[in-house]
């Protein structure tokens, strides 16, 4: 079979199921079953309903997450003036509809450079 015709089989196959699967992934997945077959049973008992809602579950706590991370950088920001001002030049340079996804990585980095530079002590450590 021609390069293209698997490309084409394969892209049609993922429209149809609306999943992509990539080989990595579900070895992983695979392993992770071979090495806990009692987890995989459990997880087999739940209704669809039941795994849609756990999956919802795990989405809203990492956004939870995400916002206790984002909140925590903006007040150490808020602390040193100095730090932000670095930070809003360098978002200064970027697409307007990409700052506010930016704002978070860009502070990060900005506050670990400014903590390598003056010394550990100089900032606390931020979860990533």
């Amino acid at each position: 079979m021609a390069l293209n015709e698997a490309i084409a089989k394969k892209k049609a196959s993922e429209q149809k199921t609306g999943i992509n699967h990539h080989p990595e992934v579900d070895a992983k997945i695979d392993k992770f079953i071979a090495e806990n077959p009692e987890t995989y049973e459990k997880f087999q008992q739940y209704t669809k309903e039941e795994l849609i809602r756990k999956r919802i579950l795990d989405i809203v706590n990492d956004n939870e997450r995400r916002q206790g991370y984002s909140a925590e950088t903006r007040e150490f920001l808020e602390k040193n003036p100095d730090i932000k001002q670095e930070v809003e030049r360098r978002l200064s340079k970027m697409p307007e509809d990409k700052r506010a996804r930016a704002y978070s990585r860009v502070a990060n980095t900005v506050i670990s450079q400014h903590s390598i530079r003056q010394g550990a002590a100089a900032a606390p450590a931020l979860k990533p």
